[in-house]
């Protein structure tokens, strides 16, 4: 079963109201320490019983908006939406909705070459004198355990990534390197470990050098070389686990290495969460997994450790809890909702300009296009004719913007790629909030025209040229979105 973007679910009561607490909280302009109200006056406001309410409380300090606090002066305290929640977040999602390790590189591949070409336009002196200490950090620092050379690897990404200057693009490349980066890296038991980190090292510095001397061109080919060598290494390394090379997850690879004597450093309720994700992913939706006691017997875990587990699959949707006299943990379709949410609402905080929105959609639909045309069978074909259609007849101006966003988020799904699929269902939820006015019926019957030329390149597999359509269909939204980028 491969994970893809589970259709949206109708949201509970809880959830309802976590999302207006939210606005409710961004209308006041994020006021950090703000006391937003007491339990009881919440209550009163939004007309719920104190079970929905601490439920939408839940959600709400999941997504680092508020935290209830109890006492004197106590209530719903405006806090900032946590980054480093919504960066666990996505690679939460990454590694618990086993996507394949495959698809991750090449979700790494398409964000790279992006980040790439932004950093060595882009990067100032005090970020590239950053990158220069790493550099010679790198060439200096003796060799040490696996750990400590991920969490240099880490450094190096983050100081890189940061150059690029787009705050999206920065908080998906760090989740795809906080699912990969340890997987990438060789085994403390592999032959010739230090011959191997010497090289790691010495691609790094090869390709700092390069960005430094804002060479693009040189900077891309080195990045790609080093991931295609990380890609065989890792191949050979699922191999010997006994995993299919072309289907193999990230949470298969942690689960298996673990049985080995792997993925010690891994908190036990982390690893607990991964081994009953991949029961969960073997059940299939509505599999039974059993009962709490169960759970706790069969992976040997006490029940704090069991609910910690829980809490991190939960919201994912990767399992839930049933009632009754056939109660227990049930397997679910992983569902994308509250990652999306939670990584919006931290966005929507940091006001993403719309110059970074747009360069990150644009190049994703640049990528995502041609895999598309090259992947795409009988049921995408249906549902992207169901939305030409839709798109063909007449409509109200108002109507007419998101119904575009719908085709060009399909595209992001049927690059079968659930990383990227993931990556423009987020920029799809952010892209709401940027205020455009409606097409004229010109413009509007063009883009028509053009996405009439594009799908049907992508319907008959015509890859390339597909790439090309979509390029020159770009080219009409490129002048039509000029003065929101000013701004």
């Amino acid at each position: 079963m491969q994970a893809r973007l589970a259709p949206p679910r109708e949201p509970k009561l809880g959830e309802i109201v976590a999302s207006r607490i939210k606005q409710d909280i961004a209308d006041l302009g994020w006021p950090i320490g703000h006391v937003f109200g007491s339990q009881t006056e919440l209550m009163r406001r939004y007309e719920v019983s104190r079970a929905t309410l601490r439920e939408a409380v839940r959600q709400v300090e999941r997504h680092g908006i508020a935290r209830m606090h109890t006492g004197m002066g106590g209530g719903l305290i405006v806090q900032q939406p946590a980054r480093e929640a919504a960066v666990l977040a996505l690679a939460a999602y990454l590694e618990l909705a086993a996507v394949k390790l495959h698809d991750l590189l090449e979700a790494r591949s398409v964000l790279e070459e992006l980040m790439i070409t932004l950093a060595c336009e882009r990067g100032g002196e005090s970020e590239l004198a950053a990158l220069s200490m790493l550099v010679r950090e790198l060439r200096d620092a003796p060799l040490a355990s696996v750990e400590a050379d991920i969490e240099m690897s880490l450094r190096f990404r983050r100081a890189l990534v940061s150059l690029s200057r787009n705050p999206a693009l920065m908080l998906m490349l760090e989740a795809l390197y906080r699912v990969s980066s340890d997987l990438l890296s060789s085994p403390a038991e592999t032959p010739q470990l230090s011959t191997l980190m010497l090289r790691a090292r010495r691609e790094k510095i090869a390709l700092a050098e390069a960005v430094i001397e804002g060479d693009s061109v040189q900077a891309g080919l080195r990045a790609r070389a080093s991931l295609e060598r990380a890609r065989k290494a890792l191949d050979e390394r699922v191999l010997e686990l006994g995993l299919p090379a072309d289907t193999a997850s990230t949470l298969e690879l942690i689960v298996q290495s673990e049985r080995f004597g792997g993925s010690a450093q891994l908190k036990l309720g982390h690893r607990t969460s991964l081994r009953i994700a991949l029961d969960a992913r073997r059940a299939g939706p509505g599999g039974r997994l059993g009962s709490e006691a169960q759970l706790c017997e069969r992976h040997d875990v006490s029940r704090a450790v069991l609910r910690e587990a829980l809490r991190t699959l939960e919201p994912q949707a990767i399992v839930r809890a049933q009632r009754g006299a056939r109660g227990g943990l049930v397997a679910c379709a992983p569902d994308s909702t509250y990652t999306i949410e939670l990584t919006a609402t931290y966005l929507e905080y940091a006001r993403l300009r719309p110059r970074h929105f747009y360069e990150l959609w644009r190049a994703l639909q640049i990528a995502c296009t041609p895999m598309a045309a090259a992947r795409i069978d009988a049921a995408g074909r249906a549902r992207m004719n169901r939305l030409r259609s839709e798109e063909a007849r007449p409509m109200a101006p108002q109507q007419r913007l998101p119904t575009h966003g719908r085709l060009h988020a399909l595209i992001g799904e049927l690059s079968r790629n659930p990383a990227l699929a993931l990556f423009m269902g987020l920029l799809d939820r952010v892209g709401t909030h940027y205020q455009a006015d409606p097409p004229s019926d010109e413009i509007w019957s063009r883009i028509v025209a053009s996405h009439a030329e594009l799908c049907g390149l992508i319907g008959a597999g015509e890859a390339a040229l597909a790439r090309r359509a979509m390029l020159r269909h770009l080219k009409l939204l490129d002048v039509r979105v000029e003065l929101l980028l000013e701004a």
